[in-house]
């Protein structure tokens, strides 16, 4: 409160200061008139004796003064001031920067949503998902990601496992809804038991799956999605407990999922129990997506070690029908491959996104070195102005401290400027959606985006800024006060280093350009590959 009283009563105090000195100038005026001295002989004698008036508010003043700040806020206020007579160079300066930053702001801003922040799950880093490497088992595991699992690998791993707390499987399918509104064709997944258990995302409204809902021969219920919810209910939480029609079975609805859940990287619009019969089950019938959740400090290796150990024990549980070999699947070479739950959803993206990244900072070089260019000849305009000042006896630091001050201004603007272009170029990244990025329903501009946002306008200030800041901060006065050939040289010195940012740009553009121009090249070539049959653009695929 005290710092609050002084701050505001700042003004009062100067005030008094000079009526004080005023006043004992006057005393010391009538004292001397009384002795018979004319007034304006005694005015410049009480003047004398007095000393500089000025200097003399000002270190009363002090005071009462937070030097460095205020002396900051000066510049702030001659900064906004100069660049307001200038609206050109200020629009030129925050759109250039404004563009390079947002750029940067939006790729960082994929690069966060979907590298760095975990899962939206309670712990996901102990979420692993569940593959297979079976190198002898010719086309079926002959996929990128490796061999799906049997609902048969479900029950011995999930019974006999000792490194996770739960596990579940589920498969992807399609279902048509009737008897609410039009009939509707709905993206379902068929899971198992333990699947939302391993995921730990409570539902907005009812429940989960329990084991009554998994059981073959019991009642046949159903989850919504929160999207499925709000489209067809219309947000209703009455909904819990009605029956709908899917694939003409009579469903109960006893859950809806909360916003934004997906399962892993899958969008649905039904959860369906898959309702295993154990009686029914065979070796065979690799379709089904695995996941677990491992239990606290058990390492992925260990997990991989302790189903290799349950591989043989399920060849020995199950058969593919009477007369069939168990062990045949020993030439398959089955081994777990399991992986993390993010890397899994991540896939080979990563590489790509840190590429992108890498170019838009390319981008933003570009735009520091113009900016530079811009201020360099921005400052050579004021080289009068300068030069008098450094010749009057401001020092280095005073000068370079006002033009980082007006380039960190410039920067932290255009930061400002760049948050609503970044949240534009995200808006369309969305509507566009990519079908190869994962995680698109999750980009957004969080406190880490903004605070990259920040740092990025701040030290990009420092970086533009600071070429000028060095350049005119050291020359101006012997400039100034020397000869026609020392300013000829300062004046080819400061042409060299336009030159030089000039030659920089050019060269990093180039870069961006052959670059680009790789790349659209090697897709040429890729759309024009061969097939290895004929006419294939009279082919068409279909799914029924």
């Amino acid at each position: 409160m005290r710092l609050l009283t002084q701050l505001f009563s700042r003004r009062l105090r100067y005030d008094d200061i000079s009526v004080s000195i005023q006043e004992h100038l006057e005393e010391r005026i009538e004292e001397l008139m009384a002795d018979g001295i004319p007034r304006m002989q005694a005015e410049r004698t009480a003047r004398r004796e007095f000393g500089n008036v000025t200097l003399l508010e000002q270190r009363s003043r002090e005071v009462w003064q937070w030097q460095a700040l205020e002396s900051i806020l000066s510049d702030l206020k001659f900064t906004f001031r100069r660049l307001g007579k200038s609206p050109g160079f200020a629009a030129t300066v925050l759109l250039t920067l404004a563009i390079g930053i947002g750029a940067n702001t939006a790729v960082f801003s994929v690069v966060n949503s979907v590298l760095l922040k975990p899962l939206p799950y309670p712990d996901s880093g102990q979420l692993v998902s569940l593959w297979l490497n079976a190198p002898g088992a010719g086309g079926l595991a002959n996929f990128s990601s490796g061999l799906q699992l049997s609902s048969s690998m479900y029950f011995t791993f999930s019974q006999q496992n000792r490194t996770f707390q739960s596990m579940g499987i589920w498969t992807p399918s399609t279902a048509s809804v009737t008897g609410v509104a039009e009939p509707e064709e709905v993206r379902t997944e068929m899971i198992s038991d333990g699947v939302l258990e391993t995921l730990e995302v409570p539902p907005v409204a009812g429940r989960w799956f329990s084991q009554v809902d998994q059981d073959p021969h019991g009642g046949k219920t159903v989850v919504l999605s929160y999207g499925y919810w709000q489209r067809r209910f219309g947000g209703d939480r009455s909904v819990i407990g009605r029956v709908i029609q899917v694939d003409a079975q009579a469903r109960e609805v006893v859950g809806v999922m909360p916003r934004g859940f997906r399962l892993v990287d899958r969008d649905f619009d039904l959860l369906i129990p898959l309702a295993l019969d154990r009686s029914k089950q065979k070796l065979a019938g690799f379709g089904a997506y695995g996941i677990a959740r491992l239990k606290p400090g058990i390492p992925l290796a260990q997990a991989d070690a302790d189903i290799a150990r349950l591989i043989p024990v399920w060849m020995d549980s199950w058969s593919n029908g009477p007369g069939t070999n168990p062990h045949y699947y020993e030439i398959w070479r089955i081994t777990p491959n399991f992986r993390s739950l993010k890397q899994q959803v991540i896939g080979n993206v990563g590489n790509v996104l840190w590429v992108v990244m890498a170019t838009v900072g390319l981008v933003m070089l570009i735009a520091c070195t113009n900016v530079a260019n811009l201020l360099l000849v921005r400052a050579e305009s004021r080289h009068q102005e300068l030069s008098i000042r450094a010749a009057l006896g401001a020092g280095r630091m005073r000068i370079a401290r006002e033009l980082l001050i007006e380039s960190v201004l410039l920067g932290l603007l255009g930061g400002v400027i760049a948050i609503g272009v970044a949240f534009a170029g995200l808006r369309l990244l969305v509507a566009i959606g990519p079908a190869n990025l994962p995680r698109l329903s999750e980009l957004s501009l969080d406190a880490r985006s903004l605070g990259f946002t920040l740092a990025l306008s701040a030290l990009s200030g420092l970086l533009f800024g600071s070429i000028p800041a060095l350049r005119y901060a050291r020359t101006q006065a012997s400039a100034m006060l020397g000869g026609t050939n020392r300013t000829a040289s300062a004046g080819r010195a400061r042409q060299r280093s336009r030159n030089v940012l000039v030659i920089a740009q050019v060269a990093m553009a180039l870069v961006l350009l052959v670059s680009a121009l790789l790349m659209i090249r090697t897709f040429a070539a890729l759309r024009n590959v061969e097939p290895g049959f004929a006419d294939p653009q009279h082919l068409q695929t279909m799914r029924i």
